[in-house]
């Protein structure tokens, strides 16, 4: 893209508040719609499965807003990272009909199982609920549960971290992570990953106790490894055990298709 804008569509997670909490739990906390933020409770959302033909699977998602007082869009997105594919569908909730389902079928190839990250969104584009789940070829479907609970999250100490747009020395606008360790004894990994459908990229730095800030920059101009739409933006240790996870809307902002350069 030319010109990128970015918008955080959930707050900024830190690994503490994943400790002793469900994924879906945790990230409940870091809803910030301008228009459901003091009303999560307000939301449910629940999934369901079934075997459709052997070795297809159908993954449905409901959601159901309490409290309308008028219609309301939201929209589920299906992200499946192994398949390097995403899937939306739109829904109006309305205060006579709160709830409302979509569906989206899968087929497993060759693995036994697979995983897929489901989120629903509000008319102007924030996350109001985000889950993994797991589904089988029994076309059984779960929240997917960490094997070692305890190894999902960091051993080490998280102090300041940020994460949003900024200018870096060359005057070019970047969207920075800002990540500070403390208590740290001596050198450590630290891996920043950027994620969108089909664009993986992991940065590798090292940490210090006479340097424990870690700032990784992702230019917003004149990026052609850019696509719009969302982005998982993660800091973990060498271990790949989390630290931050930031989820951020691309927008281009550069000349339409087809004007000349």
């Amino acid at each position: 893209m030319r010109q990128a804008t970015t918008r955080l569509v959930a707050g900024l997670m830190r690994k503490e508040e994943f400790a002793g909490r469900s994924l879906e739990e945790a990230m409940a906390r870091y809803v910030i719609s301008p228009t459901l933020a003091s009303r999560t409770a307000a939301v449910h959302c629940s999934h369901s499965g079934r075997l459709a033909s052997p070795g297809v699977v159908e993954l449905r998602c409901t959601t159901r807003v309490e409290g309308l007082t008028r219609p309301f869009a939201v929209k589920h997105t299906y992200s499946f990272p192994l398949l390097n594919e995403v899937r939306e569908s739109g829904l109006v909730l309305r205060p006579e009909t709160p709830g409302g389902t979509t569906e989206t079928l899968v087929a497993l190839k060759d693995g036994a199982k697979s995983y897929v990250n489901v989120a629903v969104h509000d008319d102007e584009g924030y996350m109001l609920y985000s889950s993994v789940l797991t589904y089988n070829r029994r076309g059984e479907v779960r929240p997917y549960v960490p094997v070692f609970p305890d190894k999902f999250t960091s051993p080490l100490s998280l102090g300041h971290a940020d994460l949003g747009e900024a200018v870096d020395e060359q005057g070019r606008r970047v969207l920075r992570l800002v990540l500070g360790l403390e208590e740290l004894t001596g050198p450590t990994v630290v891996k920043v990953g950027y994620n969108t459908a089909g664009i993986q990229e992991v940065r590798r730095f090292e940490a210090a106790p006479a340097a424990p800030v870690v700032v990784s920059d992702l230019p917003l101009e004149d990026n052609p490894e850019l696509l719009p739409g969302e982005w998982v933006i993660g800091a973990t240790d060498g271990e790949d055990r989390m630290l931050v996870n930031g989820i951020v809307r691309m927008s281009d902002l550069g000349a339409s298709i087809g004007a000349p350069s």
